[in-house]
């Protein structure tokens, strides 16, 4: 709406535009922010998956839930009593101020990396959606953040995985294997000092994608520390995406 105000001793008129309220993190990129008991989505998620004009959701994978990299929104208009279909709760006006997917406990109890995320700070645990160009539904990214954790080095498990060695608190090593055991026997018998191990399983995915996931955390620990941990001499063998 434009007003005109005419001034003092002026014949030249001043234009007003009103501004609109704006909210949540509307024009933004898409969060998701992961709780307890309900997934909060910002104005800009309820915004780019059309959830005004959707009541429901399902949560969805594709593949194991322990290595999966993506949990799928899908919203519905499906009101059918069922485990599988999320309630979305938009408020008063509609989701412009974000909404809630509710009812989540049971998919954090379901997906380990999920669980690895409630664990964060409370400014980490807001994740970027991403969409999927094959089903156009967006996506919340599951990222392998060595979610699993052993200090018997007696009972490792043969799993194919990204690891990170830490003792008292302090990370020696990152890498990858096709066999945990056996890397870890080998970390060992090198001198590596070993506390706690820290673990993501991978069986399902390809050499690649571990050294891909290895190269990550290798990077990102740089990022932060300014070098690699002491006993990673070189960075990870990193592969596309």
């Amino acid at each position: 709406m434009k007003n005109n105000l005419k001034l003092t001793n002026k014949s030249e008129e001043l234009q007003f535009t009103d501004l609109e309220k704006q909210f949540g993190f509307m024009g933004k990129e898409p969060y998701a922010t992961i709780r307890r008991d309900n997934f909060y989505l910002t104005a800009s998620a309820v915004d780019k998956l059309n959830l005004t004009n959707h009541s429901h959701c399902h949560l969805s994978l594709i593949g194991d839930a322990e290595e999966a990299e993506r949990l799928y929104i899908r919203p519905n208009n499906d009101e059918a009593t069922s485990r599988s279909n999320f309630l979305i709760i938009k408020g008063k006006d509609n989701g412009r101020s974000g909404a809630m997917i509710s009812g989540t406990r049971s998919v954090l109890r379901a997906i380990p990396r999920l669980q690895a995320v409630l664990q964060l700070e409370r400014k980490d645990r807001k994740i970027i959606l991403q969409k999927c160009e094959k089903t156009n539904y967006y996506f919340v990214p599951l990222s392998p953040g060595f979610e699993h954790s052993i200090e018997d080095l007696a009972n490792v498990p043969e799993h194919k995985a990204i690891y990170k060695i830490c003792y008292n608190g302090h990370v020696q090593n990152i890498g990858e294997t096709n066999n945990l055991a056996r890397r870890l026997k080998e970390k060992k018998a090198e001198g590596v000092p070993i506390h706690t191990v820290y673990y993501s399983i991978m069986n399902e995915q390809s050499d690649d994608r571990r050294k891909y996931w290895e190269t990550f955390h290798l990077e990102k620990y740089k990022k932060a520390h300014g070098a690699y941990p002491p006993y990673n001499h070189q960075a990870g063998r990193r592969t596309d995406n």
